[in-house]
């Protein structure tokens, strides 16, 4: 069934070009997979659980006010069909019947479908104007997008994440596991590595995510949490992107553009010293971010066509408000950010004095969502704190002027920051889109994100998401920009001239990237020297002053505006090009071999996996276990680094006082005693204290005092810390090895009458 909009086309029901890819994706994609260590027939299970928990919700819900091409309804009820899984989970794990993650999603739409049946999308006096027929090429576009994007996957994490545990697991994955596990057992989920501390607030949206497809899939979280999600959440953001630059701007040469720009996104990369890390979109290591991307994108677009419809449809405003719930819990700098622009908007139509009305109520209702959403889910950003210059104050340049002696004087800080924000040269480009609304939206965004950047210091440089998480929106925007000003110059020149003027000036610029990136000076650029690093600054500069120039006169000076937009867009493209490059070529699995004493690198014995798998199977219902590993090198020593998160991962247990590197009293006391937070002793030192002496000096009092505070299982790791054989005597086993222990405690009044 298909139904218009403003701006948009029937769908044809005959197979095309996007049809056949799309099965061609799917089957690559299940093939992938499978590769990866998940069976066939736990692929078959999880994509009924995606058909039945995401994508079938999802395509109810948005039937009655999307009608776009194939690739993009997909993709629209994809990530529309994430609230109402994340709905089925909350609702299954609150009340234990897990049939319920699979029947709550599909009872959700089908009362979406009763509130808004009545409601019209179009009204009969606005036309629609037909979208561009699917291209083959754009097709292709999106396919090698999609192919650099998994193959970034399979290298970036998959190889360093083996489901065997045979090498140690990056310890983010690690806690994320280890969040989604518990999860399956708690609405909202606890920290499972600091359980005294409570609910976890954090964005934890993407492990409810995880958990929701391992319940109702039947399959390992594991399997689902580093390997299954990934793949159709990137392809939806993709597919997104295509689709939202083909609505907005009409042309498929921008939907084709967007996803490139994405799995290959544009960063002008001056010295190896000033870069925060972004010649990479797809951060698989941070799977809150990459869940984030496609809700992101769709948010975006729904707010601009909201703002720009003559009438707002009543069934587009209520997945607005949706989508706006979502925001949050999924990562929350994505209002904030959308917040931005909605007030760049106002003040735009304060100044035409008329269209204040919605930005306003849009606004309003995006500040009420995250101030009431604040307490689950805004902890990640403990231990922030507002500092002029943050980010260019976190890099390794800053810090190593300050360890040689020099404390860097307000003249460093706006160098920094002049080179920081030059990498960003490309989003220029926006400048030359006509569509008022759309743009002011995203330079409001932009500003935020660069707000963040440079007045909020996160602990772990986490302000830099606000800039990362809206880079599909800005492929978006920066395809829009690029093929207007191509468009621009194709008028005046035709369109070989135009074509040919492209290849040589972006070419030219990215070989001249690409050579730069390889020199000694690029590398090795010394921020100690401001002689050699101030004229880069001075040139970046008075580039900008030009291109902000040339794209105010780009209708008399099309050409030239072209041209420098084609080479701006040439040199930024050279890093993330050769990270692709890098990226798609074969790669030897790494080996890490065992050490004594062990690193924090170094594998995990076959006695630690077998003894946190055995307290899996004995603990299904997550009961709270405590444990002598704390350290992400297992030795527990003091100040150690505690991110040692692998005990809760693989015995999908939460732990009572485990590995608190992230936990909100370690972020809050970053700095303390010249420790960073992951090194920061456990906040509460008498606790910690007897948490140690029931390995090391168990009696009867300590381990009821356990008990107490809801444990109920020992895992036990003489690599960690002293154990006493002691304690086997005043538990029951559950598992025993030369090195490691399961045990559970018995209860007080048993144990009372097995002493007498």
């Amino acid at each position: 069934m298909s139904v218009k909009t403003p701006g948009s086309r029937r769908l044809s029901r005959r197979p095309d070009a996007a049809d056949a890819v799309g099965a061609l994706t799917f089957l690559a994609g299940a093939y992938i997979v499978n590769r990866a260590g998940v069976s066939w027939p736990d692929i078959a299970r999880l994509v009924l659980a995606y058909g039945l928990t995401v994508l079938g919700p999802g395509l109810v819900i948005t039937r009655r006010f999307t009608a776009l091409t194939r690739v993009g309804r997909w993709s629209v009820a994809f990530t529309t069909g994430l609230a109402a899984q994340l709905l089925g989970w909350a609702v299954g794990v609150a009340t234990g019947q897990t049939w319920l993650v699979l029947a709550t999603p599909l009872a959700f739409a089908a009362l979406w479908e009763v509130i808004f049946r009545r409601f019209d999308p179009l009204s009969d006096d606005v036309p629609a104007a037909p979208l561009p027929r699917t291209r083959w090429w754009a097709i292709g576009a999106l396919l090698v997008s999609s192919a650099v994007a998994v193959r970034s996957l399979a290298v970036s994490l998959w190889r360093i994440t083996p489901l065997d545990h045979h090498l140690r697991w990056y310890q983010d994955m690690e806690w994320h596991v280890a969040i989604s596990a518990a999860a399956m057992n708690q609405v909202p989920p606890t920290d499972p590595q600091s359980a005294a501390e409570g609910m976890l607030s954090y964005h934890w949206f993407s492990n409810a995510h995880g958990a929701a497809l391992s319940l109702a899939g039947g399959v390992d979280v594991d399997a689902v949490s580093v390997v299954v999600w990934f793949i159709p959440v990137a392809l939806a953001t993709l597919g997104l992107a295509y689709e939202m630059g083909l609505a907005l701007s009409r042309s498929a040469l921008v939907a084709a553009l967007a996803p490139v720009l994405i799995a290959v996104p544009p960063v002008a990369l001056f010295s190896k010293a000033i870069n925060t890390g972004a010649t990479t979109a797809l951060l698989w290591a941070s799977p809150s971010h990459v869940f984030s991307l496609p809700l992101c994108l769709l948010l975006t677009w729904v707010v601009i066509v909201i703002l720009r419809a003559p009438r707002v449809p009543v069934p587009l405003a209520g997945l607005g408000l949706l989508l706006a719930l979502m925001g949050p819990g999924t990562k929350v700098s994505i209002l904030p950010t959308l917040m931005g622009g909605l007030g760049v908007v106002t003040l735009h139509a304060i100044w035409r004095r008329r269209g204040v009305v919605r930005p306003v109520v849009l606004g309003a209702v995006g500040g009420a969502v995250v101030v009431g959403t604040a307490p689950l889910f805004a902890g990640g950003g403990g231990g922030s704190i507002f500092l002029l210059g943050a980010t260019a104050r976190q890099l390794q340049p800053w810090r190593a002027l300050q360890r040689a002696g020099r404390e860097p004087g307000f003249d460093v800080l706006a160098l920094f920051v002049v080179a920081l924000l030059a990498t960003y040269a490309v989003v220029l480009l926006v400048g030359a889109i006509d569509d008022v609304v759309a743009r002011a939206m995203f330079i409001g965004m932009f500003l935020v994100a660069v707000a963040a950047m440079f007045a909020l210091a996160h602990p772990s440089l986490s302000q830099i998401y606000f800039m990362r998480g809206m880079q599909p929106v800005r492929a978006v925007f920066i395809a829009w920009g690029f093929v207007a000003l191509f468009n621009g110059a194709r008028r005046r020149s035709g369109t070989w001239p135009t074509v040919i003027l492209m290849a040589i000036a972006g070419a030219g610029a990215f070989a001249l990237g690409t050579v730069w990136l390889r020199t000694d000076l690029y590398r090795h650029l010394a921020p100690l020297r401001m002689s050699r690093i101030a004229p880069i600054a001075v040139v970046l500069l008075a580039l900008a002053v030009v291109g902000i120039v040339l794209l105010a006169r780009r209708t008399r000076h099309p050409r030239a505006a072209f041209t420098l937009a084609a080479l701006v867009l040439g040199y930024s493209l050279a890093a993330p090009g050769l990270s692709a490059a890098h990226t798609m070529s074969p790669k030897r699995a790494p080996v890490a071999k065992p050490a004594n004493p062990p690193r924090n690198t170094s594998p995990l014995t076959q006695d630690e996996l077998a003894a946190g798998r055995a307290l899996a199977e004995a603990n299904p219902d997550g009961t709270l276990v405590a444990t002598n590993v704390h350290c992400l090198a297992v030795v527990t020593v003091d100040h150690c680094d505690a991110r040692g998160f692998w005990v809760s991962a693989i015995s999908r247990s939460p732990v009572d006082i485990g590995a608190w590197g992230y936990s909100s009293s370690a972020r809050t006391r970053n700095g303390v005693g010249g420790y960073r937070y992951m090194r920061q002793p456990y906040y509460d030192t008498k606790a910690f204290a007897q948490n140690e002496r029931a390995f090391s000096a168990p009696n009867r009092q300590v381990l009821d005092a356990l008990a107490a505070r809801g444990v109920r299982y020992l895992y036990a790791d003489s690599r960690a810390s002293r154990v006493s054989p002691e304690l086997a005597d005043l538990t029951t086993t559950i598992f025993s090895s030369p090195t490691v222990s399961v045990y559970e405690l018995r209860p007080p009044s048993k144990a009372a009458s097995s002493a007498s």
